[in-house]
Order: structure tokens, then C-alpha cells, then sequence
């Protein structure tokens, strides 16, 4: 198999089986997946690093928010004032370290993110010194989650 680094690859059934493996156990070793798989342990290094080059595949490490003092978990609805200055708006709510989600959305708000923070008085600090102040903003809509019951990760079938 040839190492790609462009955005055409389409990662195969082999692929899937990796990937899927590496859902469950994002830690497991090269080798646990070629006996899990019953492939060369080079085989699986070949295409764990082409799905890492190619930026279909990135492992990270998932922090449980409340296991580290974040317990104010909110979606903000944004609302900018003309669709020419919503990436200048978006690129600014990036930079935010709260922000755990971004995302250009249909309706009356044209962006939409989540915000992770240690409390209710940590959201309104993010409101008053952060959202009050990005020029373009017409308005926003807070929903705070009262309870999380998953953490989404994208399922590879």
C-alpha cells in the first residue's frame, strides 16, 4: 500500500476495521492490533500513519469536563449581522479556549458553539468580556445542558 498525503484517499474496509478497533481502544498497540486483525503488525503501521497523514485519523485524549472542575456545559446559538462577516466572527469564537464546538448552521443563528466552563459566574465572564465585545454580533441565545448522558464520537461502520 502507498502512502498518500491528499485529500482524495478513501480509506477501505481494512481501514474501517482499524479504525473501528481504535474507537474502542485508542491506546492499543500496533501489535494487539495485528493479532486483534490477524494482519502484519507492518501492515498496520503502513496505514495507521497513511490515515494520520492524510488527516482522516487523529488520537486524542478525551477529558471527562466534570472530572476536572468544568460543570457549566452551554450551547451559544449566534446570531452575526450579515453572512459576509460570519467567518470573521467564527475564527474569533475559535479562539476562545472554552469553545469545544464550532459549527456554521441553518436558521436564524448562523453559528453555533458549546462552551465548557468551571460555573455559571466563569459563562458570564465569557459573555461580558468575550461575546459582548466581537464586533458583527447581532445577538445570542444561551442553552445550558443540564446533563450530559454521551459523549459523542463519531461511529466508523
Amino acid at each position: 500500500m502507498e502512502t498518500t498525503n491528499t485529500n482524495d484517499y478513501q480509506p477501505d474496509e481494512i481501514d474501517h476495521l482499524i479504525l473501528q478497533t481504535l474507537q474502542n481502544d485508542g491506546r492499543k498497540s500496533f501489535s494487539d492490533l495485528a493479532k486483534e486483525l490477524g494482519m502484519a503488525v507492518s501492515t498496520i503501521s503502513k496505514r495507521y500513519m497513511n490515515l494520520v497523514d492524510c488527516g482522516i485519523l487523529a488520537i486524542i485524549g478525551r477529558v471527562e469536563p466534570e472530572r476536572i472542575g468544568l460543570n457549566a456545559y452551554a450551547s451559544i446559538n449566534v446570531q452575526v449581522d450579515t453572512l459576509a462577516n460570519v467567518e470573521r466572527v467564527a475564527q474569533e469564537l475559535m479562539a476562545l479556549p472554552e469553545v469545544s464546538f464550532l459549527a456554521l448552521r441553518t436558521g436564524d443563528f448562523q453559528l453555533e458553539i458549546n462552551v465548557m466552563c468551571r460555573d455559571n459566574s466563569h459563562l458570564m465572564e465569557i459573555l461580558r468580556n468575550n461575546m459582548d465585545k466581537i464586533n458583527h454580533v447581532r445577538k445570542y441565545e444561551i442553552n445550558m445542558y443540564l446533563k450530559v448522558y454521551k459523549w459523542g464520537r463519531s461511529g466508523v461502520s
